[in-house]
């Protein structure tokens, strides 16, 4: 096994683990595509498909495919699909067929059969105009809702098809007009079902539902005087399809739940993610704080005005839409461009603006007129949603959406029905967190296009000698004073919540489910046994064995375990689950066994907290959405009673909750940034108090705290000192520690103070706080979202003494004439807080290998760092907001750092102090994936005499379009010599040979080309049925070795290009790394089951195997020394692996 030295923090040392959470398209009843062709083929009649023929629709999209079948058969259907996927003609063609096959007489149609709900009057009219298309008769009876004012005639019009919005409709018609309707459609669902809508569409939805359904071609005389005229006609028979582009899934709430909740037996007609369906789609990405930097007297809101017009007059003339947050901001810049920048065609769109004007507006888009062929229109999101035209080429956005929904929504006004569109954000920092939603949507299904944190997932034990935090899917156990780790692996899924036992012996774990349906574990681990092993062993406690510490795995809760809390005695293990399980569960920690569970409450439980006395070893309090109830279990009847606290008007979202040691306060801390202090009021001086109800009164609300905390209160801790005086410490989302002092302890848990609770210091982290957490002799430490771990401890100094505090605010006294607190806090880690892309290693050509092996690059999303490998700590950060590095490289000097970003660019730094050396503007159309240097003594005079930055050299770039690039690096300039354009994916990997004449690139296409430098010719190239990952050439050159997601390392003659050896099945998954030691001698290689495997080159055999990451492993790298491996991992860990005497052990 190969020994691993040091660990970095990752991602979820700092809380950041991600999960998806809001937007959720799946379904169990998810459709199969049926083998279709034409639309006569999914059930529409010839004529209606004829009809289609017309207008040139000869084929269905994905989700017509999906959808229009199963509404034709009659089921509760929910059209889920990109915009600009079709989902109009989804529902309304299947509704329309629907009426042509069953025609009514009119006097038959006074009332609607069918109905068409939809959020604005536009949309009202754009649907009325596509019926009209599709068939002008039912269009010509259809009714048209689009004004408040209009009523729903009863004479003798027929009107079988009602289009309208949920107001207009309320205010129309009465509930027996709904008598006959089958067919109810929700367009845009996702904004009808929330928001200031929500309320008139489920009344609507409701009334239809409730009100006793009237088989068609019974008129009322008819009726009374029939075999029907006493029986109630079930509602079940009536028809509900939801559209949108977007579900959104955050709870009871949620759009989502309200569909399966009422809707439990609606199909999902679903698509892929719009990343991969709307492939004609560019998205461009400008950088405003880059623009900015280039005028030393433009502030950011001219330089953001000044952006706008360059890209619109670098454009190619097209229509354009340019969205803004607000109506004073498109006013604004309605002005700036009309008048200062003279822009004739330009325009005004959103709701001040009057109505016969957007309609006008509306016809200009969508005309094809010469005089508005580059028409520029500034509007509001009242645009983003059902503008259907094909004739916008171009989308701006002014100002970032404010969610991804929203984002969604804007960048589908163009690339619509498979035309190409491009879509150009101004971004800046401020928008980094929808930004970040939006990147870990690339490439994947809706559902992941959300991340946040786990709060606490980070411990420091009692005795201070541990921490314990969770890593991906690994817990790690470190050694503070001998830096060794310990990896408890068993779960399956990302780790949301950590629990440790009072007397340090146990640790429970909770994680997240792969899909909602399925079962989230428990696992609780023997503590005290790994800290022992690791304590005894030198290079930690890691097992081979996934159970080698697993107490117990408790599986009970549905798709989430959101917290837990040991009982004061450790008798119990107390357990809430997610959204979707909200349930609170009691274990028995003797045997494992569950005692009793019940629902947590009426809305979602986040928090639970044990009571703190051994007393009072059944108590427990939670806290969530607008409530905090104390609870006892009962064991003789294994139930528990449930008591409410009284917050009066109070309603707060509770985050976090801290009892104190007399377990007769507990501290809320809240999404809005207050701490609520509610007395338990328990007579906790009775073993097994009496309880319900506890003591005389009901736990109630007392006070709050004097000041809000920026982006809510996330963890705290309530700490009674030695002088029995209480504080208690707070972590806010805005990345500020804040310390509470209350005095004495037993004066803050009477509740005989009545006024706010004062801050006494403040001091501000890097990141977001997630986890606060207390060891021994008042020593704390505090982990951030930003992967940083803090040390810190509380002195209370003199307040006559200020002359050595701060001048800063963070640190003010409470009064003068008392003690005042100060913090003293220190930072023991950092790393990157999301997955890591690569690692390298400076050069040794220049130097002995032992000069560079101390030091290595690493480069992730938002930054590079350079590390020191011996002491683990970080050395220097260069930071691009907002973007992601791919790749990055080392001039053979060390003289720059050039790095490749996913907004195409290229990038290079001085090592020394982190300063933009050079931008390659448009190094590739999308991402910058890959690169390698080419800069030997020969290619430049001076280059043996000069550094990178003052010699001429080659960059040689790889881009997500398949294409290489080969780029003559200047002091002055950077000049692309040659485009290659062979490979027909994305370009994963490229090595130059040492003399610079020749490199080889690798592509997912399954392809890997030899190229001549000097020719910039292709000379060999090797295809397989696989996705190259890396490609590397054997230091003398005469073989290339090449592993890829066919999980099999193959040898290639690098003379000829045919392969000459396979290691077959070389590992379990996809290999997505690999390097090799510059004798050729041993090579290392890493896959997506973050396992690290070191080869003999000759023998194709395992030399050693390291397990320590706990998702896939991203790069590889073997130091210049040949001592160490460094690995980089999705989970954002950087790990350093002793190869020891593994290399003189080899056989030659």
């Amino acid at each position: 096994m190969l020994a691993m030295r040091r660990r970095l923090c990752g991602t979820s040392a700092a809380h950041a683990a991600r999960s998806g959470f809001i937007l959720s398209l799946q379904h169990p009843k998810a459709l199969i595509i049926p083998d279709a062709r034409f639309f006569q083929s999914l059930g529409l009649s010839g004529a209606l498909s004829d009809r289609l023929t017309q207008f040139g629709l000869t084929t269905p999209t994905s989700v017509q495919y999906k959808a229009i079948p199963r509404i034709l058969s009659g089921e509760d259907v929910v059209v889920a699909a990109e915009t600009g996927g079709g989902k109009t003609l989804a529902f309304l063609l299947p509704v329309v067929e629907q009426l042509r096959r069953n025609p009514l007489p009119p006097s038959e149609m006074r009332l609607p059969t069918a109905l068409v709900l939809t959020t604005s009057q536009e949309l009202v009219r754009q649907l009325a105009a596509v019926l009209h298309q599709v068939d002008p008769e039912l269009a010509r009876l259809a009714v048209s809702l689009s004004s408040s004012r209009q009523t729903l005639g009863h004479g003798s019009r027929a009107c079988p098809l009602v289009l309208a919005t949920p107001s207009a409709l309320l205010r129309a018609t009465k509930p027996r007009d709904f008598a006959f309707t089958q067919t109810v459609v929700v367009d845009e669902a996702d904004m009808l079902l929330s928001g200031g809508f929500e309320k008139e569409t489920k009344q609507i939805l409701a009334t239809i539902r409730n009100q006793p359904l009237l088989l068609p071609g019974l008129n009322s005389d008819e009726h009374k005087d029939s075999d029907f005229g006493d029986k109630d006609f079930s509602r079940d028979q009536t028809q509900t399809i939801f559209s949108a582009a977007t579900i959104p899934d955050y709870g009871k709430r949620s759009v989502r739940h309200y569909i399966d909740y009422k809707f439990p037996s609606a199909a999902f007609a679903i698509t892929e993610g719009f990343h991969r369906t709307l492939p004609k789609l560019t998205l461009l990405a400008h950088n405003l704080q880059e623009f900015i930097a280039s005028d030393d007297f433009m502030d950011e809101q001219h330089g953001r005005c000044e952006l706008l017009y360059q890209i619109l007059t670098s454009g190619s003339g097209k229509k354009t839409l340019v969205f803004t947050n607000s109506i004073a901001s498109a006013d604004a810049l309605f002005d700036f461009l009309e008048k200062e920048k003279s822009m004739a065609n330009c325009a005004l769109f959103h709701k001040e603006v009057a109505r016969p004007e957007r309609q006008k507006l509306l016809k200009r888009l969508d005309s094809d007129d010469d005089a508005d062929k580059d028409l520029v229109v500034i509007c509001t999101d009242i645009a983003a949603r059902g503008l259907d035209t094909t004739k916008v080429g171009h989308v701006v956005q002014f100002e970032f959406a404010s969610d991804v929904v929203s984002y969604l929504h804007r960048i589908g006004r163009t690339g619509r029905a498979g035309t190409a569109g491009t879509v150009s954000s101004i971004e800046s920092s401020e928008n980094s967190l929808v930004l970040d939603k939006i990147r870990e949507a690339g490439g994947s299904t809706l559902q992941n296009a959300f991340s946040r944190t786990y709060p606490d997932t980070l411990i420091y034990t009692t005795d201070g000698k541990y921490l314990i935090y969770s890593l991906g899917l690994a817990v790690v156990v470190k050694d503070i004073k001998r830096n060794t780790q310990c990896f408890l692996r068993g779960h399956t899924d990302v780790i949301t919540c950590l629990a440790i036992s009072n007397d340090g012996s146990k640790l429970a774990s909770g994680q997240q489910s792969k899909s909602r349906g399925n079962k989230a574990p428990i696992i609780v681990w023997d503590l005290a046994e790994a800290t022992k092993r690791l304590s005894g062993s030198p290079n930690g406690g890691d097992s081979d064995r996934d159970d080698s510490f697993v107490a117990f795995r408790l599986v009970l809760h549905m798709g989430k375990v959101q917290a837990l809390t040991f009982s004061a005695r450790d008798s119990f293990l107390f357990t809430v689950g997610g959204q979707d399980d909200n349930a609170l569960v009691c274990w028995n920690m003797e045997n494992g066994e569950p005692i009793c569970g019940t629902p947590s409450g009426d809305d979602s439980t986040l928090i639970v907290a044990a009571f703190n006395r051994e007393a009072n070893d059944e108590l427990l309090v939670t806290g969530g959405n607008y409530s905090i109830t104390v609870w006892r279990v009962e064991l003789k009847q294994r139930k528990f009673h449930a008591l409410r606290a009284n917050l009066g008007n109070l309603k707060r979202i509770v985050t976090c909750i801290g009892v104190s040691p007399d377990d007769k306060v507990a501290y809320c801390g809240t999404k809005t940034g207050d701490l609520l202090e509610i007395l338990l009021d328990c007579d906790l001086t009775k073993p097994n108090c009496i309880f319900p109800p506890v003591g005389t009164l009901k736990p109630r609300y007392s006070r709050t705290t004097k000041e809000r905390f920026s982006q809510g209160i996330v963890t705290l801790v309530v700490h009674d000192n030695e002088e029995n005086r209480r504080f208690v410490l707070l972590g806010a989302g805005d990345g500020n520690l804040a310390v509470l002092k209350l005095g004495s302890a037993n004066a803050a848990s009477d509740g005989s103070k009545t006024k706010p609770i004062a801050t006494a210091c403040m001091e501000k982290l890097m990141g977001g706080i997630t986890a606060l957490s207390e060891g021994k002799h008042g020593d704390f430490y505090a982990g951030t979202n930003h992967s940083n771990m803090y040390q810190f401890q509380l002195e209370e100094v003199s307040s006559s003494g200020s002359g050595s505090h701060s001048n800063n605010a963070a640190n003010r006294p409470v009064s003068a004439g008392v003690n005042s607190i100060k913090l003293r806090v220190a930072l023991r880690s950092t790393c990157h807080y999301n997955g890591i892309n690569d690692v390298v290693f400076p050069s040794s050509s220049t130097r002995s290998p032992a000069d560079n092996s101390h030091l290595f690059l690493t480069c992730a999303k938002t930054d590079i760092r350079i590390w020191n490998a011996r002491r683990c700590q970080e050395i220097l950060r260069v930071q691009v907001p907002n973007l992601v590095c791919n790749c990055v490289e080392l001039t053979r000097d060390g003289g720059l750092v050039v790095s490749g970003w996913d907004d195409g660019k290229v990038r290079a730094f001085y090592p020394e102090s982190g300063k933009l050396k050079f931008v390659i503007q448009d190094a590739h159309n999308e991402s910058v994936t890959a690169i390698a240097m080419c800069t030997p003594s020969s290619f430049s005079s001076s280059a043996s005499s000069s550094s990178s930055s003052a010699a001429e050299w080659r960059l040689l770039t790889g881009g997500k379009d398949g294409r290489v690039r080969v780029w003559r690096i200047t002091p002055s300039r950077q000049t692309m010599e040659a485009s290659l354009k062979e490979h027909r994916g994305p370009v994963n990997a490229i090595q130059v040979t040492q003399d610079c004449t020749a490199c080889v690139s690798a592509s997912s296409d399954g392809s890997c080309i030899v190229w001549n430098l000097e020719t910039f010719v292709r000379t060999q190239a090797m295809f397989a049925s696989t996705v190259f990952r890396r490609v590397l050439y054997h230091p003398d050159e005469s073989q290339l070795l090449t592993c890829g997601s066919d999980r099999r390392i193959t040898y290639y003659d690098a003379y000829d290009g045919e392969a000459i050896r396979f290691l077959e099945e070389a590992a379990d998954h996809e290999m997505l790394a690999m390097d090799i030691e510059h004798s050729g001698t041993l090579f290392a290689t890493g896959g997506r089951d973050g396992m690290l495997r070191l080869w003999h080159y000759d023998n194709g055999e395992t030399v050693a195997i390291g397990r320590g990451h706990s998702e896939a492993i991203n790069a590889v790298k073997i130091s210049p020394d040949r001592k160490e491996i460094v690995t980089v991992g999705s989970e954002g860990a950087i790990m350093i692996w002793e190869m020891g005497d593994l290399l003189k052990q080899t056989p030659a």
